[in-house]
């Protein structure tokens, strides 16, 4: 399974006013997270949303998970730049995570789905790392017909419905699901 995104353009993945398609604070807000719980950032890319986690997570841990070692490097270099010390960085396949069972407190998919083709094994994976009332945050792009500029082809999107199916078929119980912006939706899972 290939992720989409092209690799060349780091910077442009962690441009200025990205939070305007869904601000990272939003997303911490609406997850069941506390500052001491290990969470696991699926898909991380350069680190748009890590940084923000690992912030808030100040007594805890981040594993950033990606399977684009340049990826990971540009978020080193954020943590290095801000001296975080809770970040763990993993380059793995998405369908194969190298945790543990049952060894996170929380997951993150930040338009991961979208990138890697609606993947349901990333999903099973998720449940797979959380422990026993663990929370999975899935965050994709809206539905096509919006008005967006940008973001992936319409083809490449996922439906709330497709992610609430991928949850129900691992396990998982919705606890709430809304809009994020104008260009995203969020559905926060618990196991």
């Amino acid at each position: 399974m290939a992720i989409k995104s092209s690799t060349e353009n780091i910077e442009g993945l962690l441009r200025p006013g990205l939070e305007a398609s869904y601000d990272p604070q939003s997303l911490i807000a609406l997850v069941p997270i506390h500052t001491d719980q290990n969470v696991a950032d699926v898909g991380s890319g350069p680190g748009w949303l890590s940084i923000p986690l690992a912030k808030y997570l100040y007594g805890g841990k981040l594993h950033a998970i990606d399977p684009r070692p340049e990826m990971l490097d540009a978020i080193r270099r954020q943590t290095e730049k801000f001296r975080m010390a809770n970040v763990d960085f993993m380059e793995a396949k998405l369908s194969a995570l190298p945790l543990d069972d049952g060894s996170v407190d929380g997951a993150v998919l930040s338009d991961t789905l979208s990138e890697v083709g609606r993947s349901k094994g990333i999903v099973k994976e998720c449940a797979r790392i959380l422990k026993k009332g663990g929370w999975l945050a899935v965050v994709e792009w809206a539905p096509a017909g919006t008005t967006l500029e940008f973001g992936p082809a319409a083809k490449q999107r996922v439906t709330m419905d497709e992610v609430l199916a991928m949850g129900k078929d691992n396990g998982l119980t919705r606890i709430r699901s809304r809009d994020m912006g104008f260009s995203h939706y969020v559905v926060v899972f618990r196991k």
